[in-house]
């Protein structure tokens, strides 16, 4: 009896090529007899600086076995500049990818001219080539089974609080404030905090006469971010005025830079901060991480120049407390050299990580409504055409929405933390994007929300940005 002949592997791979050169450049290699593997499925676009990163996020999810994506090469663009901008996106995007555990194998991006097409040949050969190494099945590959080695490690876990009585002097010193701003009608209106939250959590008020301010409060369970809503007052007539921790003063800052708010309209109270805590006195994890104390941007500032105000201290098996002074440190982490996104050619995080992640997730879309940075009138998951959200979510439905909205904070998130703690579900997605801001304010020298003349990093370029991540040709 005759064996049954193996059934071979043919991968099959979505490729976004542009119009004017890549797509050029694959019919030269047809007419010029160059072969290459008939595995990709070609779709044509105007440009490659017009492709949403969710589209490959979407094509990976809905089955393709890889992406390849290919314009003109930088400085030949059709458009002028539109690669420019795709370049920085598909870097981003490949980190996060990478960050979520998919094998870096899976996602291609390369230059490919009208008039080069044997290099087309090439590339397909190349990306069929390592698409094909890592087999069909996603289990397979070292994205699942390696562990990940790159982790925050904070040097004081177990912290409690010795600066109440700063928070009352800077309570008081704010109360008087909003009063005079009000009497004086140098402001329409407050957004600050005031009591009646669970578990002594302070909720966002909004105050519009002097006798009013005598409610607010400052303290450390001051958590949500209020600067989600200055976008609706800012429509009313007079001068909105907020109570901005730093991470706060930081979002209205790049709030103004994507000319979603008037730097006239706003008046900005900035407060010194060395972070929240939970109901058990625990700092919050956006706070863990946070480097940034005293706002970089405001009106009136209250609180000390040096951010010396208050002391965090945190427990030693002896009883004693130290100063909250080292900072937290990265270990594993590689060095962000050549092409490389991984560490020993092997991603530092896994996709199970991500997976137990998503299994908790039930798409309430709370940590998208509490997000300054998602305003958006509608969310792309909630668009028709096209439609993006299942019927019935399941594991790709949430996968493509969390990895959906992590490339959108890209270069936008300043690690507040309010995603996270508005999450009834527990849903540890700040992971994420804490390794994209990283990965941004090392390669691109940006971190969101410091000033109001530097322009964000993912709304500009540089001709000389590195491709990390790209292919390169053996």
């Amino acid at each position: 009896m005759s064996k049954k002949a193996e059934k071979i592997y043919t991968p099959k791979i979505v490729a976004f090529l542009c119009t004017w050169c890549s797509y050029a450049g694959a019919d030269l290699a047809g007419t010029g007899r160059n072969q290459y593997p008939p595995n990709i499925r070609v779709i044509r676009i105007p440009c490659s600086g017009r492709i949403n990163p969710v589209y490959i996020i979407k094509a990976l999810l809905e089955g393709a076995d890889g992406v390849m994506v290919s314009g003109c090469h930088p400085g030949d663009c059709h458009y002028l500049v539109g690669n420019y901008y795709a370049r920085r996106r598909f870097v981003v995007l490949k980190k996060l990818l990478t960050t979520a555990g998919f094998d870096p194998d899976k996602v291609h991006f390369t230059w490919v001219s009208a008039s080069e097409g044997a290099r087309f040949a090439d590339v397909v050969r190349e990306v069929t080539e390592k698409v094909s190494a890592l087999g069909i099945s996603m289990e397979t590959t070292a994205a699942m089974t390696e562990k990940d080695s790159s982790v925050t490690e904070f040097p004081h876990k177990n912290r409690r609080r010795d600066d109440s009585a700063v928070f009352q002097e800077q309570q008081e010193e704010l109360i008087a404030l909003c009063k005079k701003l009000l009497e004086d009608e140098t402001v329409s209106r407050i957004i600050g905090f005031q009591q009646g939250g669970e578990m002594g959590m302070s909720l966002p008020c909004i105050i519009e006469a002097p006798g009013e301010a005598d409610k607010l409060v400052w303290n450390e369970r001051c958590v949500p971010n209020l600067s989600g809503y200055l976008s609706e007052l800012s429509e009313k007539d007079g001068k909105t005025a907020i109570v901005a921790k730093p991470c706060d003063a930081r979002a209205v800052v790049n709030l103004i830079k994507e000319n979603q708010l008037k730097r006239d309209d706003v008046y900005i109270i900035g407060l010194g901060c060395n972070g929240m805590v939970n109901n058990n006195g625990e700092l919050l994890h956006g706070c863990l991480d946070c480097s940034v104390h005293v706002p970089p941007v405001y009106d009136v500032y209250i609180g000390d120049e040096d951010g010396s105000y208050g002391t965090l201290t945190t427990g030693d098996e002896d009883g004693s407390y130290d100063s909250l002074t080292t900072p937290p440190t990265k270990v594993g982490t590689p060095p962000l050299e050549g092409n490389s996104l991984c560490q020993g050619g092997r991603p530092s995080f896994t996709q199970e990580r991500f997976a137990d992640e998503m299994s908790k997730c039930i798409l309430c879309f709370s940590c998208r409504q509490s997000c300054y940075g998602c305003y958006c009138k509608t969310c792309f998951m909630e668009r028709g055409e096209p439609d993006w959200q299942t019927a019935s979510p399941d594991m790709g439905a949430k996968m493509l929405y969390h990895l959906g909205r992590a490339m959108h904070l890209s270069g936008r998130c300043v690690g507040c933390g309010a995603c996270e703690n508005a999450c009834a579900s527990g849903v540890d997605i700040r992971y994420l994007i804490h390794e994209v801001k990283q990965f941004i304010e090392q390669t691109y020298d940006y971190k969101t929300g410091m000033d109001l003349e530097t322009e964000p990093a993912m709304l500009i370029y540089k001709a000389d940005d590195p491709e990390i991540g790209f292919l390169e040709l053996r």
